[in-house]
């Protein structure tokens, strides 16, 4: 009975974790078009006063420099997301190798800071 207990135990993790990465990539997508969008209003929307933004599943005609800010914002809130994520992931795999009979040593080396300046 423990030996399944172990088994469902790693299967969860496992599945956090995969769920993790396809979250990022969501994320990290949604980032990108952020970033397209922010190029196109800088480039050829430069002259324009108001554009159009697509708010759920209608179309809104905003002052440029409000969509500016709410890209920016959105962009600030995606990058936490995504950081955070991936913190919670390296523990997640550091749980996993320990439910696999690892020290959880192995992935602690995943764990690693990024130098500041």
């Amino acid at each position: 009975m423990e030996l399944l207990s172990n088994f469902q135990k790693r299967e969860f993790v496992a599945e956090e974790i995969l769920t993790n990465k396809e979250l990022i990539v969501d994320y990290d997508r949604r980032r990108n078009s952020n970033r397209e969008a922010l190029s196109k209003l800088k480039k050829e929307l430069a002259q324009e006063k108001k554009v159009w933004v697509n708010l759920g599943d209608m179309f809104v005609k905003l002052p440029k420099q409000n969509v500016e800010t709410m890209i920016k914002k959105d962009q600030e809130t995606l990058d936490t997301e995504i950081s955070d994520i991936r913190e919670l992931m390296k523990e997640k795999v550091v749980e996993l190798e320990k439910l696999e009979g690892g020290d959880g040593s192995r992935a602690k080396s995943y764990q690693l800071k990024a130098m500041t300046k």
